[in-house]
């Protein structure tokens, strides 16, 4: 089996190390390459940061064949998940995507891992999850892509609150109430797009919000902990080193007039931070500060 990799960073190639280690041809392909390897591919892989997806799908021909992302956002510009813009600009229709609790040294390590492959078609979903699957990386396989994608791309941002909570030494109760309610939301903001809820309790959800949230190994918590410190986004995302996709999506859920404002007050806060300096004592406080409500008052 070959298959192709747009994007050789890190994320891509630790993927492509664990296909490479079952014995199929892994072809990596920089994002400023002039074309294609000439092989036949069985499938391509996207991994490259979300605010790059679209120009760089621009650059090469469809490859006709089915595409997995590993890309984890939403597009500022259109609030477009990954998957939406491969078939914008390839007109593909045979998607997936790849998300959970998974840092990519620890993969490239050998340590054990677990994640979650959608697609819509359930046979194509079985078919990747073979592929894909190690004696070290346990995939599980779901037919909802919209949620998928979204608890991957929503994560991010409450990574970043994560890690605000933790450089305020806030304490473990606090932590604990935070995520709790960032799951909340990402299930009430992916359920108006079109997820199913059983989606965002399960390792592209819960599960990849945990380990980015509390791992000072993911870039969002660093930026979390930098806020915390009274640092601003340019230094931030001069120092953080890579890309720190929340800082990203969250922008993008700000702006996009399908999600209201009483949908995502976590992100609203996380926003206000990152773009408009407010302090994280006064986002924390306004949190803490609204309209008291029941539990289970998902849409509100």
């Amino acid at each position: 089996m070959t298959i192709i990799v747009l994007g050789a960073g890190a994320w891509g190639r630790a993927i492509g190390g664990l296909l490479e280690s079952q014995g199929r041809s892994v072809h990596y392909v920089h994002h400023n390459a002039a074309a294609w390897p000439s092989v036949k591919a069985d499938f391509a892989i996207v991994a490259l940061p979300t605010q790059s997806v679209r120009e760089t799908l621009k650059r090469f021909p469809a490859p006709g064949v089915p595409v997995l992302s590993l890309s984890k956002g939403m597009e500022i510009a259109t609030g477009r998940r990954v998957s939406e813009i491969i078939h914008e600009v390839w007109g593909e229709t045979r998607l997936a995507s790849l998300s959970g609790p998974t840092l990519s040294a620890e993969i490239v390590k050998g340590l054990p891992a677990t994640a979650v492959i959608a697609v819509a078609d359930e046979s194509l979903a079985q078919k990747l999850q073979e592929t894909m699957s190690h004696p070290n990386f346990r995939l599980y396989r779901s037919t909802d892509l919209i949620g998928v994608e979204m608890g991957g791309a929503m994560k991010n941002v409450y990574a970043i609150a994560g890690g605000i909570c933790k450089g305020m030494k806030l304490g473990d109760n606090s932590f604990a109430g935070l995520l709790t309610r960032c799951v909340a939301e990402m299930t009430r903001i992916g359920l108006s797009a079109g997820g199913r809820p059983e989606t965002f309790a399960g390792l592209s959800g819960m599960g990849d919000l945990m380990l980015s949230a509390m791992s000072e190994q993911s870039r969002n918590h660093r930026v979390g902990l930098m806020l915390a410190a009274g640092k601003k986004l340019p230094e931030i995302l001069e120092t953080v080193g890579g890309v720190a996709e929340g800082a990203y999506t969250v922008k993008s859920v700000h702006q996009n007039p399908a999600i209201e404002a009483d949908a995502k007050p976590i992100a609203t806060q996380v926003y206000e931070m990152l773009y408009e300096e407010k302090s994280p004592r006064d986002a924390l406080y306004e949190l803490l500060g609204r309209a008291l409500k029941s539990e289970m008052e998902w849409a509100k």
